[in-house]
């Protein structure tokens, strides 16, 4: 079982085109993203990240975002740095043919929009 949190904006379809992509590799995948059926009922905006994302962020393995570039600014960015902070290893898939530059200053990896390829950094991250 693989632990996964998807930063993401509702207003975009980024959550289900990786959702369904996790979902067509071999792994079986346990969703730590906060889902819009159950979102947390306040965001405590003293924190860059709100306590309870940081805990579903923790709970995780592995953190897969899209490369989207208005990932640049916002919530889903200051997620991909509180992961990458407490040392989650993070992904992005490409999703949009031009990619957030924050992303590349991260020094976060851009892969394919394949199931190959996620499943190959899946395996080469959590071997690490």
């Amino acid at each position: 079982m693989i632990n996964v949190f998807i930063p993401h904006r509702w207003s975009n379809e980024d959550y289900i085109m990786l959702s369904a992509l996790l979902d067509k590799t071999k792994y079986q995948i346990r969703d730590y993203s906060v889902s819009k059926s159950s979102p947390f009922d306040s965001i405590d905006r003293r924190y860059n990240v709100d306590p309870q994302i940081q805990k579903q962020i923790q709970y995780a393995s592995v953190v897969v975002c899209s490369n989207r570039p208005a990932n640049n600014n916002g919530m889903a960015i200051d997620e991909i740095r509180y992961a990458r902070d407490i040392g989650k290893p993070i992904v992005a898939v490409q999703i949009t043919s031009n990619s957030s530059m924050v992303l590349a200053q991260l020094g976060i990896s851009v892969i394919p929009y394949r199931k190959d390829s996620l499943e190959n950094w899946i395996n080469r991250s959590l071997l690490n």
